[in-house]
Order: structure tokens, then sequence, then C-alpha cells
């Protein structure tokens, strides 16, 4: 068998180093892979947070929506209608103003969370 047959495979051996250990290294080569663990956990948290928020706000306006028809069977006079419909449309302007507002407020502070050492001034 000749040298190139040899040595053209990866061999594990006592001397490799595990993608786990070396993650440490990499902080004293540059300072900015540490932040990048943290940084990633938060990302996570923001989006299941996000994700919980869309989805009970889905559910909330499904519910309501679906209770609607029945609102509308219960009205007696055409101004009960009326008044039906603008509380339906009020309500559901209301519900996703706040709802859109929430989830933007989760994505602004996921975003400016990375960036706060570097807007106060002060350098960690």
């Amino acid at each position: 068998m000749s040298d190139r047959q040899q040595n053209s495979g990866y061999k594990a051996t006592s001397e490799t180093v595990s993608g786990a250990a070396i993650f440490p290294l990499l902080t004293a080569w540059n300072p900015m892979a540490g932040k990048f663990g943290a940084w990633n956990s938060d990302a996570q948290h923001a989006t299941e947070e996000i994700a919980d928020r869309w989805l009970r706000f889905v559910g909330d306006r499904m519910a309501k929506d679906a209770a609607f028809p029945q609102q509308l069977a219960n009205c007696k006079t055409v101004n009960d209608v009326y008044q039906a419909y603008a509380q339906f449309w009020q309500q559901a302007a209301n519900d996703y103003g706040n709802g859109f507002t929430a989830i933007a407020d989760t994505v602004w502070q996921a975003a400016r969370g990375p960036l706060a050492p570097f807007s106060s001034g002060k350098r960690q």
C-alpha cells in the first residue's frame, strides 16, 4: 500500500480536539466569539416569546371572530346590528394594534440586547 493511500483518510487519535473543547479557546483568540453563545440563547428565548404571543393573539382573535355571528343573531334592531359591527371592528383594531406592538417590542428588545454594552459608552 502506498503512502498516499495510507494517509488519505482522516484518523481520529487521542491528539484531536473535540468541538466542545475548542470553544473556550475561541474567546482567547476573539472576545466576540464568547458573546455569540449568549446572544444565541437570547435570540432563542425571544423567538419563543414571539411565537407564544403570536399564538395567543391568533387564538384570542379566532375566538372573538367565531363569537361574532352569535352576537349578530342576538340583535333585535338595525341599530343593534350597527353597534355590534362597530364594537367588533373597534375591538379588532385594538387587538391587532396591541398584538403587533407587543411583538415589535419583543423583537426590538432582542435586537437591542447584544448592542447594550456598546450603547452605554462603557466597553466591557
